[in-house]
């Protein structure tokens, strides 16, 4: 058996604490999972029984801050598993969190790149929604399954918008505009070349080529 010596919150992350036992560190709690457990100095617990308690409320812990964290937006599974390690959960509980997470379907990073990709390509180009993507965690095969050389299927429209909004249209403005936008060089060579036989930029064009497009 062992007392719990002390329970201090942590300097790093003032929603964990710290737990010891017999005056020696024995790990690190979130503060709500330590308050549920009703854990409190003094309290003597062996040591397994304390490990399984506190996996127990960790696991907890990080399910209910993984849904809510998900009923914000949806999230790829890499975002959620960044953001639990970032609240200071060990690497078991996060997977196993996960784990769970799947079982109730409230991951789905196919789903999920669809609909950003649905979502983002009416103003970006493949590049740019395949760069984003990465940056969330989502799998490169998953990628470029889903894209598919079809994220500069609006490329056209994108570049008709920026001629609306802008007095004097400039091909080199304009393919820089689309180039940040993500679009590959094939699709702005393309569409570039079908404005100029539109007669896109010339002086006295007034846009009215765009309403049959």
């Amino acid at each position: 058996m062992g007392r719990i010596t002390d329970i201090t919150k942590q300097k790093r992350n003032k929603t964990r604490v710290n737990i010891f036992i017999d005056g020696e560190f024995v790990c690190g709690l979130d503060e709500v999972a330590a308050a549920a457990a009703r854990i409190k100095i003094g309290d003597e617990i062996s040591a397994d029984e304390f490990k399984a308690l506190v996996k127990k409320s960790e696991l907890n812990s990080a399910f209910e801050r993984a849904v809510s964290y998900l009923s914000l937006t949806p999230r790829a599974r890499k975002e959620i598993e960044r953001y639990l390690s970032d609240k200071g959960y060990e690497r078991e509980v996060i997977q196993e969190t996960l784990i769970k997470l799947d079982s109730y379907h409230y991951i789905d990073d196919y789903g999920y790149a669809q609909s950003y990709i649905k979502s983002k390509s009416k103003k970006y180009g493949s590049f740019r929604l395949a760069a984003e993507l990465r940056k969330k965690g989502i799998a490169q095969d998953l990628i470029d399954e889903l894209l598919n050389d079809g994220g500069d299927d609006n490329a056209l429209s994108v570049a008709q918008k920026y001629l609306n909004s802008h007095k004097s249209a400039d091909k080199q403005k304009l393919k820089r505009f689309l180039a940040g936008r993500g679009f590959s060089w094939d699709s702005i060579s393309s569409v570039v070349s079908k404005l100029n036989d539109l007669g896109a930029f010339d002086n006295d064009f007034d846009g009215e080529a765009f309403d049959d497009e």
